[in-house]
């Protein structure tokens, strides 16, 4: 081209952003500034779309130097580009700066705020609109409707929204506002008025067919979810990715495997189980939770092409299906294929290895040289499975050395190092853990507090499992539960604090656990304490009179005291019952198993 005037450049600039190539538009913009060409308007409209923070902040300097600021296009572009880079609070003083206010600027800010999720900024900024005579049109109350179900605080307001939309006239017309109906009213939880709202929408709409069907999914609601699927199919629309998902995972929160099947049969028949890695993630995460690895493994082996989605899904559910090998087997697939782990791979994998009953010490310091070379030794979930692993592995220094390199550990790494710690009967060491954890600002969790008694369980602390429990308390958010409770009943009736133990066990959660009521038997047994020990006994048949390892332990212990009667009347409740096979245990002896 001989000569390059403002207008080729510009739509030179607009065609790379259009492409996605930003780099390439900015490097026009700035041979074109080098060049002597002066900027337009639609220069600056175009070229803010492609900017960072830094950037964007040169070129409103090189804007006010042009004396282009109160160009209505140039100032909503300004307004855009803060709010991508989430600075609205400059945003909105550039908004109010403007002489000349438009609706499509307003819109702008709305929407920046709605992807924030500053729902109230955005709701008075919808008043100010408002009380400037701006017109809202369907757009800007789409912002609101959204903002307003996207947080529970703001439900009301959406309900209330609803009514100034259909004052003004917006709905049933809009469609867009419509389909928002439905989600803000599953949000809320009623689905009277999201069918209601769904019942204005034309048939022919599948935005509305798919939301209906994703709300009543990821409520629960199985039967009404199948119906209007069956409903959508029938009309001739096509189910999205959306439906499909939350179907799949409604499947895996109730263990349904059978509903799984049948969702899978119909994702197959209309072409969706290839064609999304979503929908492939899903199907392994389901199958995973209906305990059915082999057909995780299967859609994972027919998977064309990797996708790092699919293969952390195939790690979870090797972990949460005890099949914990084929982890590591993923792990070397991923590196074949060329698909970087990320931290969530690398967190799941080293659990896998320390659960898996072939793990070695040499497993664990491979994937530690892992988690180093991809720059993520300092990922709160991957140290805090690296303490774990090195800690079954019988390595406590390097779990301790590992927390120490933490500058800010988590609630989570915490958590692992007192677990450690209560493993290997250090239960000092875990309160005091405990304690820096409390001085640092941190809130321990229920199971932060149940490490941390169980320590104290196996060092027979019982003065500071005591402080433990008051310390939970005094929390005033999180109460002891039967399995906080059952460790402090072992750790006293051990020390010959029985009658306590006991007075322990009828005043709280734990008149039906069965473990505490064994613990106690045992005490019982081990100090001689026969009276509570038939009051233990009696509580155990009635609570575990299912079980026939419960039956044989308390007859059992009427055999050792003497009250033979008792001992062939329980003995004979455990007769014909299935008895649980003897476990076993792998150890490492030089490098092997």
């Amino acid at each position: 081209m001989a000569v390059r005037d403002v207008i080729s450049l510009n739509r030179m600039i607009t065609g790379f952003i259009r492409s996605g190539f930003g780099d390439r538009a900015l490097a026009v913009y700035r041979w074109m500034v080098g060049s002597g060409v002066r900027e337009t308007p639609h220069t600056f409209s175009a070229i803010l779309s492609a900017c960072n923070s830094c950037e964007g902040l040169q070129l409103h300097g090189r804007v006010l130097a042009l004396g282009l600021c109160s160009n209505p296009f140039i100032g909503s572009a300004l307004v855009n580009l803060y709010m991508r880079v989430e600075m609205p609070c400059a945003a909105l003083l550039l908004c109010n700066e403007m002489t000349l206010r438009s609706t499509v600027m307003s819109n702008v800010v709305l929407g920046g705020l709605c992807n924030l999720k500053l729902t109230e900024d955005l709701l008075c900024s919808l008043l100010d609109m408002r009380r400037h005579g701006l017109e809202l049109n369907g757009l800007s109350y789409c912002y609101a409707m959204r903002g307003c179900y996207q947080d529970e605080e703001w439900l009301e307001q959406g309900r209330q929204l609803h009514g100034v939309v259909l004052k003004a006239g917006w709905v049933p017309s809009n469609i867009f506002l419509s389909n928002l109906l439905v989600d803000l009213y599953s949000a809320t939880g009623d689905l009277v008025d999201a069918k209601n709202s769904l019942d204005d929408i034309p048939s022919e709409d599948v935005i509305s067919w798919n939301s209906i069907v994703s709300v009543y999914a990821s409520r629960g609601c199985k039967k009404e979810a199948t119906d209007y699927l069956r409903q959508m199919v029938w009309h001739g629309k096509l189910p999205s990715v959306r439906s499909f998902v939350r179907l799949f995972a409604l499947s895996g929160q109730t263990g349904d495997l059978q509903f799984g099947v049948q969702m899978h049969g119909v994702a197959l028949k209309l072409g969706f189980s290839w064609s999304s890695a979503h929908v492939q993630t899903s199907l392994i995460d389901m199958y995973g939770k209906c305990c059915s690895f082999d057909s995780s493994l299967a859609i994972f082996n027919e998977i064309p092409s990797l996708a790092l989605e699919c293969c952390n899904s195939t790690i979870t559910s090797s972990i949460r299906c005890k099949v914990f090998d084929s982890a590591l087997e993923v792990l070397y697939c991923m590196i074949v294929e060329g698909v970087v782990p990320d931290n969530v791979t690398l967190s799941a994998t080293i659990k896998a290895t320390s659960l898996s009953a072939s793990s070695s010490l040499i497993s664990c310091e491979m994937l530690h040289s892992w988690v180093f070379k991809l720059g993520f030794e300092t990922d709160m979930a991957v140290c805090s499975s690296l303490i774990s692993t090195y800690a079954r592995a019988g390595q406590m220094n390097s779990s301790h050395l590992i927390f120490e390199s933490l500058q800010d550990p988590s609630v989570i790494c915490f958590t692992s190092v007192i677990s450690a710690c209560a493993r290997y009967g250090d239960g000092a060491q875990g309160v005091e853990l405990l304690n820096k954890m409390v001085s640092r600002g941190l809130k321990p969790d229920d199971v932060t507090f149940l490490c941390a008694i169980a320590g104290c369980d196996q060092a027979r602390l019982f003065e500071e499992g005591r402080l433990v429990i008051e310390l939970m308390r005094a929390s005033r958010e999180l109460d002891p539960d039967e399995r906080h409770f059952a460790c402090m009943v072992n750790l006293l009736s051990r020390d010959g604090f029985v009658e306590e133990a006991m007075k322990m066990m009828e005043h709280s959660p734990l008149r039906h656990y069965t473990k505490a009521w064994s613990s106690l038997l045992q005490s019982c047994m081990a100090h001689g304490e026969n009276v509570m020990g038939k009051r233990a006994a009696n509580m155990l048949i009635d609570v575990g009179q299912k079980d026939p390892a419960t039956n044989l332990q308390v007859s059992k212990y009427f055999h050792e005291i003497g009250d033979t009667e008792n001992a062939s009347r329980v003995k004979a409740m455990a007769s014909g019952k299935e008895v649980k096979e003897s476990g076993h245990s792998l150890v490492e002896i030089s490098n092997g198993i």
